[in-house]
């Protein structure tokens, strides 16, 4: 998870409107209610579906020393009320270190997550789960914290790891953990990286890179996992709409492909001729370039308060949890595992009602080679689902409403029959593009 400002904006000694949201040009950025706009979130909130009584999940790593304050600024900034937002640390916390860019992404990264989650649902509570570190085991655990405590009925995870550098069985645990979440009703999501289809390639033991191909990250991989893609929006200056593409650029691209761990699960059965014998992923998408991004109020050290425009696959994760909460509210229950129902849409005449189907662009990535940039293709955007932004963007009052009428918890979950192919990923990556440490030879989400 690589939380990747385009640029930062100090703060002034009282809020400010950061540069970013009157430029007419890139940098760009996006208030709240461009975005409740753009993805026609405010009906809802103006009816009184705004996440009452329901809980957030977001699981990160490290911490965020400052979140508490920054975000009550970004509260004042865009007038929103402030959240009751709990912070878990099942395993404890190492210490900050704000010389350690590890940590100051991850700052970052989870005040993305936590002020965009409140921006789509600003009375929903919530739950900051924190892994001590990034490690498999770490994450895993805070996983399973949030998910057997039952801390809530939606969970958001914008990392990932490469499906073939697990440790052994590592994957399988996860997967069971998915399986407990669909039984109780959390709906799960993860973002689908942020290198096009570029993935290190592992195999033996210990786990060693022997290629870089075409590949995909996990967990967004696994089939009982929402798996959120990047899109760039582009909000017309006259007010008069939006439109999108593809997010494929010189600071990422949305991650986009197949399986190499799960067969094909039953609800992409239609899509056989597109997707083959294997999981393919994204299954929606959200706005995730850099260069139109999201603010967010940081503060890594006392008494230096930034705004950072942020982009990549995890900003729409949490946005998307946001959305479903909103959904659970308006049902009264939880809506629980969608993606079956949202494949279903594709087959019917409501589809275009509901999402927005990105036709444009592709997943093409930049990659830093032996001191070279290399352009490494990937796939392109059709209609209906494709492996660049899955079955599309939200249209979310419509949606969210027509998925409220139509789910709530399984009351039989039936044992897992996703198939593995072989055994997979120790090293986790944030699904943000940051440019606080970019290497001059480095391309930025491939400077790990």
């Amino acid at each position: 998870m690589h939380a990747i400002p385009y640029y930062k904006d100090a703060i002034p000694a009282l809020l400010g409107r950061p540069a970013c949201l009157s430029s007419v040009k890139v940098p760009r950025c996006y208030s709240p209610a461009q975005i409740r706009e753009a993805y026609h979130i405010a009906p809802l909130l103006k009816a009184g579906i705004t996440g009452k009584g329901q809980t957030i999940v977001i699981i990160d790593f490290f911490q965020s020393p400052n979140l508490r304050h920054d975000l009550h600024l970004f509260d004042q900034l865009f007038g929103l009320p402030d959240p009751v937002l709990t912070i878990h640390a099942p395993n404890g916390l190492v210490p900050f270190d704000p010389k350690d860019p590890a940590q100051v992404i991850s700052a970052d990264e989870i005040n993305l997550d936590v002020e965009w989650a409140h921006a789509i649902a600003p009375a929903a509570r919530i739950d900051l789960v924190l892994s001590r570190t990034q490690s498999y085991g770490d994450l895993y655990n805070a996983t399973r914290y949030a998910i057997q405590q039952n801390r809530g009925g939606v969970l958001s995870q914008s990392f990932g790891f490469p499906e073939t550098g697990a440790p052994e069985g590592a994957v399988e645990k996860e997967h069971a953990l998915f399986v407990q979440a669909r039984a109780r009703g959390i709906t799960v999501f993860a973002s689908s990286g942020d290198r096009g289809v570029v993935e290190p390639i592992y195999i033996g033991t210990p786990k060693k890179v022997v290629a870089i191909a075409p590949g995909v990250e996990y967990p967004a991989s696994d089939p009982l996992v929402t798996s959120v893609g990047g899109t760039t929006l582009d909000i017309l200056m006259n007010g008069r709409g939006s439109k999108e593409t593809v997010w494929s650029n010189r600071y990422g691209a949305t991650g986009g492909g197949f399986s190499r761990i799960f067969a094909r699960p039953g609800y992409q059965k239609n899509f056989a001729r597109t997707i083959g014998p294997t999981r393919g992923i994204p299954d929606v998408a959200y706005n995730a370039d850099p260069t139109v991004g999201f603010p967010v109020v940081v503060t890594i050290v006392k008494g230096k308060t930034l705004i950072v425009p942020i982009g990549g696959t995890s900003a729409g994760t949490p946005q998307w949890a946001a959305l479903v909460a909103l959904g659970n509210q308006l049902a009264g229950r939880r809506l629980g595992f969608i993606n079956p129902i949202l494949y279903q849409l594709v087959e019917g005449p409501t589809y275009h009602r509901v999402l927005r189907d990105i036709t444009v662009g592709n997943n093409d990535f930049i990659l830093a080679l032996l001191g070279m940039m290399l352009r490494v293709p990937g796939y392109a955007a059709a209609p209906g689902w494709d492996a660049t932004t899955g079955l599309g963007t939200p249209i979310a009052t419509p949606l969210i409403k027509l998925l409220a009428s139509l789910l709530g918890i399984p009351r039989n979950v039936p044992s897992s029959s996703f198939g593995y192919r072989y055994r997979p990923p120790l090293t986790y990556y944030r699904h943000t593009c940051h440019k606080r440490f970019h290497h001059r030879h480095c391309h930025p989400c491939a400077c790990r």
